[in-house]
């Protein structure tokens, strides 16, 4: 005769149980290919995944309505999800000196080796990511602190003010104020070879890199940057109907990666729009309604590598809808027409891309922002750009901040400082 359960395991079992349950009712089929290099990692996602919607994407969209609140908690929300992302070790904190500081206002976080003198002479300057209204050194402080280690390399990673509080070119600029004060006494108080930093930026970061990277070689700045390495940049607001944005709303819509509505809300942020009408705005911007007839042949002009696209990344020949239909809305135009074709907030914008620093651009495959990236690096290699292009067929946007639990992220990452490496 079989015995009943202990009050203990009467406990776990219904734990068990209802975890399970919770899963099965969150779960939502992923693609194939989307972390299928390894199983482990399709496992992995397939469990973050819905922790990532229940905890954050859920109550962002129906709990937190309102543009501010929902702001609010996805800073809260991300925020306590990073800090089980990657957790430092007491033996960690031996091997890298971490200091906060402030450089011409900015506040700054450094990583410096401790064991052994940094072997490269040279540093890494990093600005994250957060469609500039999230994110902090904080968040990054695990990817951060691993290319420190990993590469016995001095990093920086910049705190820049955040959207909508302050709104561009300020962000910007305040990445700039640190990144020239760092330029400025690299050599006297760091013993870094000014002559040896890379910039590096991922997402709303890249564009913050990118723009930074241009701004300098238009300028002839000196010291030049010895390189830029672009994580899935955020490169433009001119076009949300290319082949990643529509591949995402017949495919990833619902899933709790970067979408077409968030790249367009925070970015109108980012340009200052007012919270409110940014979020009435966004069904307009998903269409390309923002942008008046007259600058159509100029986007594509800058953007032609579209067309390659289209033929050539068609995600596992899953059939890509067509481009809708364009809902005009002169309030729109008028709002967004000064800054989506500058090319500090829309960097892809730029004409002229000669002279610039040796790149390295890192795309993703199921990332809404892939196409950009891809035509960006494109059009650096045309501008004689020594530039390097890496596509990871199974990885996703922001990927590397879980570098820890992905292989394909730490491989990327791996990657990454490996060219690094190759630069100094």
């Amino acid at each position: 005769m079989t015995q009943p359960l202990s009050k203990f395991g009467s406990i776990t079992f219904a734990t068990i149980l209802l975890a399970f349950s919770i899963l099965l009712v969150l779960h939502k089929p992923l693609p194939p290919g989307l972390c299928e290099k390894s199983t482990v990692d399709r496992v992995v996602i397939h469990l973050f995944e819905p922790i990532l919607r229940a905890f954050y994407y859920y109550p962002a969209n129906y709990i937190f309505t309102t543009p501010a609140n929902q702001i609010w908690w996805t800073r809260y929300s991300l925020g306590l999800l990073a800090k089980t992302m990657g957790p430092v070790t007491l033996f960690e904190r031996h091997l890298v000196r971490v200091t906060d500081a402030t450089w011409n206002g900015v506040h700054v976080r450094t990583y410096e080796p401790r064991l052994v003198e940094n072997s490269t002479d040279g540093a890494v300057i990093f600005i994250h990511g957060g469609g500039f209204a999230i994110g902090s050194v904080a968040m990054y402080d695990s990817l951060t602190r691993r290319m420190a280690k990993s590469m016995n390399t001095f990093v920086v990673s910049i705190d820049y003010r955040l959207s909508p509080e302050t709104v561009f070119p300020e962000n910007l600029l305040d990445c700039e104020k640190a990144i020239d004060y760092f330029l400025e006494n690299s050599l006297e108080k760091f013993k870094i070879d000014p002559k040896k930093v890379i910039l590096v930026g991922d997402s709303a970061g890249g564009n913050l890199a990118t723009a930074i990277a241009q701004r300098r070689a238009e300028k002839g700045a000196e010291p030049k940057l010895l390189a830029q390495v672009l994580l899935y940049p955020l490169l433009q607001l001119v076009d949300l109907q290319m082949t990643s944005y529509r591949y995402f709303h017949k495919r990833l819509t619902g899933i709790a990666f970067v979408d077409p509505a968030s790249v367009a809300f925070y970015y109108m942020l980012y340009a200052g729009i007012p919270l409110e009408k940014a979020k009435e705005l966004v069904p307009i911007v998903l269409t390309n309604g923002h942008v008046k007839p007259d600058y159509r042949e100029k986007i594509d002009k800058l953007l032609t590598y579209r067309t390659t696209i289209e033929s050539t990344h068609t995600y596992n020949t899953t059939k890509i809808p067509k481009r809708w239909e364009i809902v005009e809305n002169s309030e729109a135009q008028n709002l967004l027409e000064k800054v989506i074709f500058d090319p500090n907030f829309s960097p892809i914008m730029r004409e002229n891309l000669e002279n610039l620093p040796k790149s390295l651009i890192v795309t993703c495959e199921y990332d809404v922002l892939r196409d950009e990236g891809l035509i960006y690096s494109e059009r650096l290699m045309a501008s004689g750009v020594p530039t390097k292009l890496i596509n990871y067929k199974n990885g996703y946007h922001a990927m590397l901040n879980m570098h820890n639990e992905i292989t394909e992220a730490s491989t990327c990452l791996d990657d990454v400082m490996h060219w690094i490496l190759e630069q100094f």
